[in-house]
C-alpha cells in the first residue's frame, strides 16, 4: 500500500506509484536500466514457460508429503477432494504473491539505498536494518569510490560472498565509516556509458523474505509476524516431513516390506532413528547448503509435481485408481 496504495499485492503490480501516474513496473524498468541492469520485466523465457513452471512449483506444493497427508485426516472422500482444491487455491495465491513482492522489494532496496536522485546514502544514515543484517554476514558494502555512500548497481561489490575481517563485536574489524572490512571485494570496475558508479553492496538472497518488511518501514509487530510465520512455516514443515519420513522407512519399508514379522517396539525404535538421521542430514545441509535455497526448493516442488501430485489426485477423483 505504500507504493502504489493498493491492498492486494497482485493489483499493485499493476498499479501506479503513489502520487504519480507512472506505473510500478515501468518506475522500476527505468531505475535498474539506469543502474546497468537489465529490466524488470525483460526475460529469458515466453509466457507459456512461466505459466508451466508457476503450475510446476504450485502442484508441487501440494504434493508435498507434509502436505499430502493432510488430504487424508478427513472421514470422507468428498472432504479429501474439498481439502485439496482448497490447498490448490490458497497456494496460487502465495505463488501469484511472490513475483509482486519481489518487485516491491527490488523497487524499496533501489529507494532506500540510492535515494530518488540515485546518489546514494551515507552508510552512517543507512536504517538500522542494514546495519543488522550486516553484523549477521548477509549485507557487505565496500566503498569503491571512497565517497562514504551506499551505491547499489549492476556488477559485484566482492568476489563471491563476503570474507569478513574479525567478528561483528571487534571493532578493529571496522572501516572509517563503522562497517565491517570485507577482504575479497571485487576490481570495482564498470561501464560509464551504462551505470553512474560501481557496485558497493552485497545482499544475500535469502534473506529478502524477512528483510523486505524492515526495508519497507512496516510496523514491528507486522515484521515480528513476518518472524514468526515464517519460524511457524518452517517448523511445521519440518514436523510433517520427521512424520513422514519416520513412517515411511519403519512401516511402509520394514514392516510391510523388508521385514513384516517386525515387533511394534523395534519399529518405534526404527522410526526413531530414521527421524533422527533425516534431522542430521537436514542439519548438515542447513550449515552447508549446496546452492540457492530458492533454487533448491523449487527443484523439490517440481519433484513432487512430476511423482506425488498426479497419483494423489488420481487417487482422490478417480475410483479406478483406488482398486
Amino acid at each position: 500500500m505504500q507504493i502504489t496504495g493498493h491492498f492486494f499485492p497482485q493489483t499493485g503490480l499493476g498499479g501506479t506509484v503513489a502520487g504519480g501516474d507512472t506505473f510500478l513496473l515501468q518506475a522500476l524498468d527505468k531505475s535498474l536500466v539506469d543502474l546497468g541492469f537489465s529490466e524488470y520485466t525483460s526475460g529469458i523465457k515466453n509466457k507459456i514457460d512461466v505459466f508451466a513452471i508457476t503450475a510446476a512449483l504450485m502442484f508441487g506444493t501440494a504434493g508435498l508429503p507434509h502436505v499430502i497427508v493432510r488430504f487424508f485426516t478427513v472421514p470422507k472422500v468428498k472432504d479429501a477432494r474439498s481439502s485439496a482444491g482448497w490447498a490448490l487455491f490458497f497456494i496460487a495465491l502465495l505463488y501469484t504473491t511472490a513475483g509482486a513482492v519481489g518487485a516491491f522489494a527490488r523497487y524499496n532496496v533501489i529507494e532506500t539505498v540510492n535515494t530518488k536522485d540515485n546518489t546514494g546514502t551515507d552508510y552512517v544514515q543507512m536504517p538500522q536494518w542494514f546495519k543488522n543484517w550486516e553484523n549477521s554476514g548477509l549485507i557487505s558494502w565496500y566503498d569503491h569510490n571512497g565517497d562514504g555512500k551506499v551505491q547499489y548497481a549492476a556488477g559485484k561489490s566482492v568476489q563471491g560472498k563476503p570474507q569478513f575481517v574479525g567478528t561483528s563485536t571487534d571493532p578493529k574489524a571496522r572501516g572509517e565509516y563503522g562497517q565491517r572490512l570485507v577482504t575479497n571485494p571485487s576490481d570495482g570496475k564498470f561501464d560509464i556509458n551504462k551505470q553512474p558508479f560501481a557496485n558497493e553492496l552485497y545482499v544475500d538472497r535469502d534473506i529478502m523474505v524477512l528483510a523486505n518488511p524492515e526495508i519497507a518501514k512496516l510496523p514491528n509487530w507486522v515484521i515480528a509476524l513476518v518472524a514468526a510465520g515464517a519460524m511457524a512455516a518452517a517448523l511445521s514443515t519440518a514436523a510433517g516431513l520427521l512424520l513422514v519420513i519416520s513412517t515411511a522407512v519403519a512401516h511402509d519399508l520394514l514392516k510391510k516390506t523388508i521385514k513384516p514379522d517386525i515387533s511394534e517396539r523395534s519399529e518405534l525404535l526404527s522410526a526413531r532413528l530414521a527421524a533422527a538421521a533425516a534431522i542430521g542430514i537436514a542439519g548438515y545441509f542447513g550449515l552447508n547448503p549446496p546452492g540457492y535455497v530458492a533454487a533448491l526448493v523449487a527443484l523439490a516442488f517440481g519433484l513432487a509435481s512430476a511423482s506425488f501430485f498426479p497419483a494423489i489426485i488420481l487417487g482422490i477423483f478417480n475410483k479406478k485408481m483406488n482398486r
